[in-house]
């Protein structure tokens, strides 16, 4: 039987402890076999050299002499003996168990040259935090003087490229000056559109007045005008942070941008049906909707809410508090389920309003979509026909939950109510100004950064979508 291509992988470490650790388990447990993992150690003050020498995984030690991040890497590619090499740095992980395996089916199929795919941006503390979502798309070589660029943690080359170094004289962009090189010099370049690292905030890198400097002395050298290449180099970032489509849920993901919304302000006739997912139609819908939520079309009922419906729609807006009030007991179910924050005045709202029904919290955690459904999971199984489910939480990840949830329960009533629920439990007046044009900004003294960010966002999302046209059935 014929062997297998062979991935190298090149650590570099220094003072590595205990997130090496991470790095070090994370290769174990790729499921592709024919691997080796060459670590480049760089004198260290802790336990690393002793966990490297200890581990039963780490194929070559390189010792560096020089504190040179290029340097280490030049090291580990003139080491390298496998058909594909990659980087795998000692704070980082591998997104899942296939990820090399992935990589690994796309060269036996292509014979790459290059290949790239997605990674994820965490906390330093913290894997499951993930800040940032930097999800590539297929190269064009034109993308590259606009700022594209792919992210240089999930990027394989063939042995074929390992003779090209890295120039050691930048001390962060030099990663930068090296794609550019091998993007123009090689000819088969493959998206893998998959996630293959997840990569922790922080490092060199975060020295911003360096980095804009290198990179601008990179540019300079590849395009005419290089100024605009970095500032759009720059703007790309802002649309990484934003919801993480993990694998758990791209099997309830889908864009649905060409079908007609429902409209409705009738509350009460639509809690009648069997099921229905019940949303607000506003500038966070807008940009929810960029992240391809797939629910039957047929189920999905809309409010128009916000600035947005007036400049979409023409149509008067509702906001989420007033649909709350219209919220009536209803024969057709006899168990609310309350799906929010750890919030406990939410919850004895809805006991009030809703005083005959058996009313169950779910009370959902801080944090991304994938941590949030892994959480409540067990529970969302555990819901009972004849239910309303009240859904409290900020948009795009209340639609997600709806979504998980319509595909695992037959009859499903969801109301995606928002943060009205905890403005009317706190029983706060929106003055009228406000209310009825500009409420998200009014809100921004709630939870100010959070919001303010989920509003950016939005904007930015759902603009680039309405100037795609992408909204004209609207």
């Amino acid at each position: 039987m014929t062997q297998k291509p062979k991935v190298s992988i090149i650590t570099i470490v220094r003072n590595g402890m205990p997130r090496l650790l991470d790095t070090l388990e994370s290769f174990k447990k790729q499921s592709y076999k024919n691997k080796e993992l060459i670590v480049v150690y760089s004198k260290s003050e802790d336990r690393t050299l002793k966990i490297i020498k200890s581990s039963n995984i780490v194929n070559k030690i390189i010792y560096q002499n020089k504190q040179n991040l290029y340097n280490a890497i030049n090291l580990g590619l003139k080491n390298a003996s496998g058909d594909v090499i990659g980087i795998l740095h000692s704070d980082d992980i591998f997104f899942s168990s296939k990820s090399l395996e992935i990589v690994m089916k796309s060269y036996i199929k292509d014979k790459f040259d290059i290949a790239y795919g997605n990674i994820l941006i965490s906390k330093k503390n913290n894997f499951e935090d993930v800040i940032r979502n930097w999800k590539s798309k297929p190269f064009k070589k034109k993308k590259l003087k606009y700022g594209w660029m792919p992210p240089h943690v999930s990027l394989f080359i063939s042995k074929n490229n390992k003779n090209i170094m890295y120039n050691e004289n930048y001390k962060i962009s030099a990663d930068y000056l090296y794609i550019l090189k091998i993007f123009n010099r090689n000819k088969i370049i493959r998206y893998i559109d998959s996630y293959i690292t997840i990569m922790r905030a922080g490092g060199i890198s975060s020295n911003h007045i360096l980095k804009f400097t290198e990179d601008l002395s990179v540019a300079k050298i590849f395009f005419k005008y290089y100024y605009l290449t970095i500032l759009l180099k720059i703007i790309s970032k802002i649309f990484q942070f934003k919801t993480i489509e993990h694998d758990f849920d791209k099997k309830y993901i889908n864009f649905f941008k060409d079908d007609k919304y429902k409209f409705t302000n009738n509350v009460n006739n639509i809690i009648k049906q069997k099921r229905f997912v019940l949303s607000a139609f506003n500038l966070a819908y807008l940009a929810f909707v960029h992240n391809k939520i797939n629910i039957k079309k047929k189920y999905i009922y809309l409010w128009p809410d916000g600035i947005t419906a007036k400049l979409f729609l023409k149509k008067k807006k509702i906001p989420g508090r007033i649909i709350l009030k219209r919220l009536k007991n209803d024969e057709s179910f006899q168990n609310v389920y309350l799906i929010n924050k750890k919030n406990n005045r939410d919850l004895n709202y809805i006991k009030k309003k809703f005083p005959k029904k058996n009313i169950y919290n779910i009370k959902a955690p801080y944090g991304p979509i994938n941590l949030i459904i892994r959480t409540i999971k067990d529970r969302i199984l555990k819901i009972k026909n004849k239910s309303l489910i009240i859904l409290a939480l900020p948009t795009p990840k209340q639609e997600i939950i709806a979504a998980y949830i319509s595909n695992i329960h037959e009859n499903y009533k969801i109301v995606c109510i928002g943060g009205a629920l905890e403005f009317e439990s706190k029983k706060l007046k929106i003055p009228n100004f406000f209310s009825e044009y500009f409420e998200s900004i009014w809100r921004l003294q709630d939870e100010p950064f959070r919001r303010l960010n989920r509003l950016l966002l939005s904007i930015f999302i759902a603009g680039k979508k309405w100037v795609c046209r992408e909204y004209k059935n609207f």
